[in-house]
């Protein structure tokens, strides 16, 4: 026999689940909630706990409609509840005051957004918009309203007169914005939340009209020659269009995922650049005219599954890197220093070794086993170790 609290309840997650389909229109009505109850043996056994089972649902204020029969007891027949009926999701929802101001809530702005944005697509985002605080929602609709009166504003975000717009803000609230906007371009990857070409940011800010900060390159010269053209400069930043502009350019490009490891390489080398820190942002090295032409290209980065994916991928934008470091056996020699890391599930990677597809399918089998990916950073590997490779690499 099912309570009033078990159904409540049972209402409660059922709601929590399904009401932004019901805010679409969508669920087969009414909604037929049985009791469960009791069963004959039940009421000859014990007919007092069956009367007060009823009472209970006579008392309760249970929304929606009890559905009765007359059934029999030993001391005759009596009218017990064998069913609740609901044929609105605001019943089901007002089965909670947590539910029903949810439900109250997302109604109120589905109807404001619909009627303010009538390009807009609401499919994934209900319950995202519905569980946004008042003051950010009031920021996403001032946000939306702004973009579409000025869909070419040029400004850098920074510059937009919204209140309480920033760069963290607007990532967060990035697929409410386009979704509210009509855009249906995928933006941001909805398993990892990863922008792995640095295009998608780029691609939103062109979709809300704004200009797009340059993305910096950390710059490590190593051959004097050239750093004669930048001012002695050993280390520096600088984005792509500047970097094309070099009037010499080197022979061999080292291109290294994390930022720290780049400072720590302090010998010279002729006609070396070193670029470090974009870590998954590789098509910003593809864009670089000198790294497609160099005679030698060295890729060093993280072992693990989106690693292997980052060479993969620069390789197939046209630019032709030799990997060190990003082996078995270095993994095997290292592998106490490794950690969990992300998992990947991408077989479209036919850039790859053979040797760098051994390694995938070794880390692939990992994650598959252990369920989470496995990670040995490049900071991990012994600097003496590290650098001997690099400078064989980079030969004479």
């Amino acid at each position: 026999m099912r309570t009033p609290d078990e159904i409540a309840e049972y209402l409660r997650r059922r709601f929590e689940e399904d009401y932004p389909d019901w805010a679409r229109g969508r669920g087969s009505w009414p909604l037929r909630i049985n009791l469960c109850p009791p069963t004959t043996q039940e009421r000859s056994e014990d007919p007092v706990a069956c009367h007060v089972w009823t009472n209970r649902w006579r008392t309760a204020n249970s929304p929606g409609t009890l559905e009765s029969a007359n059934v029999r007891f030993p001391t005759g027949v009596h009218r017990l509840p064998r069913r609740l009926i609901l044929v609105t999701p605001g019943q089901v929802a007002a089965a909670d005051p947590e539910t029903q101001a949810t439900w109250q809530r997302c109604g109120a702005r589905l109807t404001e957004l619909q009627r303010t944005f009538p390009r807009a697509r609401f499919d994934r985002i209900i319950r995202k918009v519905t569980d946004l605080l008042e003051q950010d929602y009031r920021r996403l609709v001032s946000t939306t309203q702004w973009v579409i009166d000025n869909p070419t504003s040029g400004m850098l975000l920074r510059q937009l007169p919204i209140e309480g717009i920033g760069t963290k803000w607007l990532g967060r609230h990035a697929a409410l914005l386009l979704a509210l906007l009509g855009d249906t371009t995928t933006v941001v990857d909805d398993d990892t939340g990863a922008d792995r070409t640095g295009s998608q940011r780029i691609q939103l800010h062109r979709r809300l009209g704004l200009r797009v900060p340059p993305d910096l390159i950390q710059v490590a010269v190593l051959d004097p020659v050239l750093r004669a053209q930048v001012a002695g400069m050993r280390h520096f930043a600088a984005g792509v269009d500047d970097l094309n502009a070099w009037p010499r350019t080197p022979d061999i490009v080292v291109i290294l995922e994390n930022k720290e490891t780049g400072y720590a390489i302090t010998d010279d080398h002729t006609g070396t650049v070193v670029l470090h820190g974009l870590g998954f942002s590789v098509a910003h090295y593809a864009r670089i005219d000198w790294v497609r032409a160099a005679s030698k290209v060295i890729y060093w980065g993280d072992i693990d599954l989106p690693g292997l994916s980052f060479v993969n991928d620069l390789r197939g934008l046209g630019v032709n890197a030799t990997t060190i470091l990003m082996d078995i056996d270095t993994l095997d020699r290292f592998r106490h220093l490794a950690e969990k890391g992300a998992v990947s599930v991408r077989q479209d990677l036919p850039h790859l070794t053979p040797g760098e597809r051994e390694l995938y399918e070794r880390l692939l089998m990992h994650a598959a086993r252990h369920d989470t990916g496995l990670l040995l950073e490049q900071e991990r590997i012994s600097w003496e170790h590290a650098h001997a490779v690099l400078t064989a690499a980079w030969g004479p």
